[in-house]
């Protein structure tokens, strides 16, 4: 069965009715909520998805009320599962929460007397709270995380519909989207000639299991080419040549500064190598994370990098400050 046998919006009907077999008021819902013009849409679906045989549906006041996918509306599903392109992560949650939105009805803060307010807002006050769980996990640097930081923040009553209208708008960001697939073909494309890394992780070896590792992780699956002793050093290598290869030839270095970090020789060295590079040639090199250790700390032991502007791994995930690396490489790469 070829996937071109059905159109788009039938397959992702059929993926939603699927997915939806075990909930029996889902249709109803569903068509409850929706516009005239989506609702000829959905039910032209229907009719397509019963003419190819795929499901059996049974109708009552004008809703299906019985709908059984049959044994070749299962094989093509297996069929788009297997050869789609695999969702990420961020995209399968995306997407949940925008299935989620065709039953969920709008807050209202005034009802016939019959109603109960709370429990009529209940879905919608559920969503924006597994929204906010989402924008924290993946969204904070979007273009739309200002308005949708300002969204959460009042939850006033038109704090749904505008969540949902800025996650619509999201899942149409093709190059947000690409990023979080780690598909940048910028980064592989037009990556420095003189730079054989994008990146260089400074370390102290006893942060390695407890994140380090992570950290190398999530960059390398944005095809970041990572400068780490860990993967980069060979058997039998000089390893002090090797680091300070390394050390010149990464584009930026993200120093990951801790209590272990303190004192030790190569560490510093590091340090002292990216600080003498970027203050000989004025351009952006060294990205500082500090990791259970404070700002205060930081400025007291090196004064020398109190000016530049560092992160911590309290605020961010071993993904986000990946993610926030990405975008400062693009930017570099866009300006060459």
């Amino acid at each position: 069965m070829s996937m071109m046998d059905i159109s788009k919006e039938a397959s992702s009907v059929l993926t939603e009715i699927i997915e939806n077999e075990e909930n029996s008021q889902y249709w109803e819902k569903r068509f409850d909520m929706i516009s005239e013009r989506d609702d000829t849409i959905l039910r032209g679906c229907f009719k397509e998805l019963n003419d190819k045989g795929l499901i059996y549906t049974r109708w009552a006041d004008n809703i299906p009320y019985i709908i059984n996918v049959l044994k070749d509306g299962y094989v093509y599903y297996d069929y788009v599962q297997k050869n789609d392109t695999p969702m990420t992560k961020f995209e399968k949650e995306m997407q949940q929460l925008l299935c989620r939105t065709k039953t969920i009805k709008p807050p209202i803060n005034a009802a016939a007397i019959s109603t109960n307010i709370s429990e009529y807002n209940k879905p919608s006050e559920d969503w924006l709270n597994d929204f906010e769980i989402f924008y924290n996990k993946y969204l904070k640097e979007h273009s739309l995380a200002p308005r949708i930081e300002n969204i959460l923040l009042h939850r006033q009553l038109s704090a749904y519909n505008d969540a949902v209208s800025c996650l619509k708008s999201i899942s149409k960001d093709e190059e947000f989207i690409a990023l979080m697939r780690g598909e940048q073909k910028m980064i592989s494309s037009k990556r420095s000639i003189d730079s054989k890394y994008d990146v260089f992780i400074s370390h102290a070896n006893k942060d390695k299991l407890n994140f380090i590792d992570d950290l190398y992780s999530s960059l390398d699956s944005l095809g970041i080419n990572i400068f780490y002793d860990k993967k980069s050093l060979e058997w039998g290598d000089k390893w002090k040549d090797r680091i300070l290869d390394g050390v010149n030839q990464s584009e930026f270095a993200i120093i990951v500064i801790s209590e272990n970090f303190f004192g030790i020789e190569w560490t510093e060295k590091e340090l002292n190598e990216f600080l003498n590079r970027q203050n000989k040639n004025g351009q952006k090199i060294i990205l500082p994370v500090v990791h259970n250790i404070t700002m205060e700390q930081l400025r007291d032991k090196y004064p020398s990098i109190a000016e530049i502007q560092a992160i911590s791994s309290k605020d961010y995930s071993h993904d986000q400050i990946a993610l926030l690396f990405a975008a400062q490489l693009i930017k570099r790469l866009k300006a060459k």
